[in-house]
């Protein structure tokens, strides 16, 4: 009894009987594999390393499409991958091919001129100018716009069964406007918080504050993240802050800390 126990318990990992190679991997893990083997990386870390590449802060817009995804990663290519300098990010469901979209940010000094496309421009709620194309079917819809110190390029899938469209890429470009502009008093009062209690911490003092945007966890949960650089004498560094807080109550949930 205790052998067929051992053989079916054997099997069901995928592992025949006497083979001795281990566990095999399933293809989802062989998919993951291949995304971080081609240079793919976990999308804050990539963000990372294209902030100290570039030597500034980089935002991404805080809404995504509201299609289901099974991946995301990011990579920051730089000149030694022999493309221009750039962030990608790029989520993805590997069962639905439609729902495939891509961020990319370029510095405005070298930024894509995409003159071989189509454009139809019209304009953010900020005013600001965005540019939309959209191609033949099986190929790709692109909103362009620029924020900041960077050009920002929406992909995404156009397909007949495609559920991204162009309004929706507008309100995610409208989203990372409305970040960098916000004004919201609650944002304001988490900023002091994260100031107080990071000084409190590491009893440095706070010589650089940067706000990063909202992110809703769920109806009852929501964090602001700011990133701040602490000095005391020859001793300098920096801080990720994120402070967690009920969206509608406005009661403070907990706050954590990475240094970088």
């Amino acid at each position: 009894m205790l052998g067929s126990i051992v053989l079916v318990g054997v099997l069901s990992l995928g592992i025949s009987p006497g083979n001795d190679q281990g566990i095999k991997e399933s293809p989802k893990n062989q998919f993951q594999q291949a995304i971080f083997e081609s240079g793919g990386e976990l999308v804050e870390e990539a963000l990372r390393a294209c902030e100290k590449h570039f030597g500034t802060a980089i935002f991404l817009p805080p809404q995504l499409p509201s299609v289901a995804f099974t991946h995301q990663y990011g990579r920051c290519y730089d000149m030694e991958g022999g493309l221009d300098e750039h962030l990608e990010v790029h989520y993805w469901n590997r069962y639905k091919p439609e729902h495939d979209y891509k961020i990319e940010l370029y510095p405005l000094e070298n930024k894509q001129q995409l003159k071989h496309l189509s454009f139809e421009e019209s304009e953010l709620a900020d005013h600001t100018t965005a540019k939309f194309y959209k191609g033949p079917i099986n190929t790709f819809q692109l909103l362009v716009f620029e924020k900041g110190n960077w050009q920002y390029l929406l992909t995404a899938a156009n397909r007949a069964s495609s559920k991204i469209s162009q309004q929706e890429l507008t309100e995610i470009a409208e989203s990372l406007t409305q970040a960098m502009n916000s004004k919201d008093p609650v944002y304001a009062m988490w900023g002091t918080l994260a100031v107080t209690e990071t000084k409190r911490k590491y009893n440095m003092d706070v010589v650089d504050y940067l706000y990063m945007g909202r992110t809703t966890i769920s109806n009852e949960m929501a964090e602001e993240k700011f990133k701040l650089w602490l000095k005391k004498g020859a001793r300098e560094f920096g801080v990720y802050v994120t402070v967690a807080f009920h969206p509608t109550t406005h009661q403070f949930i907990s706050i954590r800390y990475e240094e970088f």
